[in-house]
């Protein structure tokens, strides 16, 4: 396997809320610490607002309210390149990076996905937890930039 590929075949494995989550690494630019968020006035539930990060304003998402759950707390932010642009998820942390074979089986699950708004595209599992694997990430394509 060369490296491009491992670099395909890897996932940054992260909790939100209750849920425990894995984004495509190809995707995902940075991890770092909680930023001040400027909350936006009439904005989605999911959306926390805007935060400077390398000196631009970036949308952040409440990753664990995208999943239908109540505001949680948060202790880190992961940007991601969606849709041609930069986004940033906030998650309660982020567990490691891993390879497809370190992960248990997944399949899609349509009846998961509608009601995740197009956010899931499989499940599968690590270890003894159910992990969503967040590839396509349709619905953040509507986020305010």
């Amino acid at each position: 396997m060369n490296e491009k590929s491992g670099f395909q075949d890897s996932w940054l494995v992260c909790r939100a809320g209750s849920h425990l989550c894995a984004l495509p690494l190809g995707q995902t630019l940075e991890v770092m610490r909680l930023l001040a968020i400027e909350p936006l006035a009439d904005a989605p539930a999911f959306l926390r607002g805007l935060a400077v990060i390398r000196g631009a304003p970036v949308p952040v998402l409440d990753l664990a309210r995208v999943l239908g759950q109540a505001r949680t707390t948060v202790e880190r932010i992961v940007t991601i390149r969606a849709g041609g642009r930069v986004l940033g998820l906030a998650v309660a942390e982020v567990v490691g990076v891993r390879r497809r074979d370190e992960i248990g089986p997944h399949a899609p699950v349509p009846l998961l996905r509608a009601a995740a708004q197009d956010a899931i595209s499989s499940i599968g599992t690590l270890d003894s937890e159910v992990l969503l694997f967040l590839e396509g990430l349709k619905l953040l394509e509507g986020v305010p930039a």
